[in-house]
């Protein structure tokens, strides 16, 4: 027999999973942030004292802005919509959305329209892969608003 789901509030409370996905991707989101902040105030002295390469600092250095811009979407986007996932807001679909947008945009640039690939090195997956997890988060977010668990 299957347990009726608790109501909190007029709406259902967040699911075991979503506590997991939300907490690890805020988790991801915080670091995430914290290279974004670092790379943008810090630029090339950060990027040596991560253990980069010359070709990969003056590959870094160089990113257009508009790719910087998507690379930007893509981690507040996606650290707000942990954060409101967690906080059952219905708000956090679009937010992953725009985080996955931001994501391709930034894909673009380094995985077309570059030498990002041989830039990145082994982590050169990581874009695709977070988009992909993203693009999840954000059908996953529809199906909990349809469930009466975003508010």
């Amino acid at each position: 027999m299957k347990h009726p789901r608790r109501v909190v509030s007029g709406t259902r409370a967040l699911p075991w999973h979503g506590w997991m996905a939300g907490g690890l991707l805020l988790l991801f989101g915080i670091a995430a942030a914290f290279d974004h902040g670092m790379s943008l105030a810090l630029g090339e002295e950060f990027y040596r004292a991560s253990g980069m390469s010359e070709a990969q600092v003056g590959y870094f250095a160089a990113v257009p802005a508009w790719a910087i811009a998507g690379w930007t979407l893509s981690v507040w986007g996606g650290l707000l919509g942990a954060a409101a996932l967690l906080l059952r807001r219905r708000q956090a679909g679009w937010l992953f959305a725009a985080s996955l947008l931001g994501g391709l945009v930034y894909i673009l640039y380094v995985l077309v329209l570059s030498e990002g690939r041989q830039a990145m090195g082994v982590l050169w997956m990581m874009p695709p892969v977070m988009a992909a997890i993203t693009a999840l988060m954000v059908r996953y977010c529809q199906r909990l608003v349809r469930r009466g668990v975003l508010r």
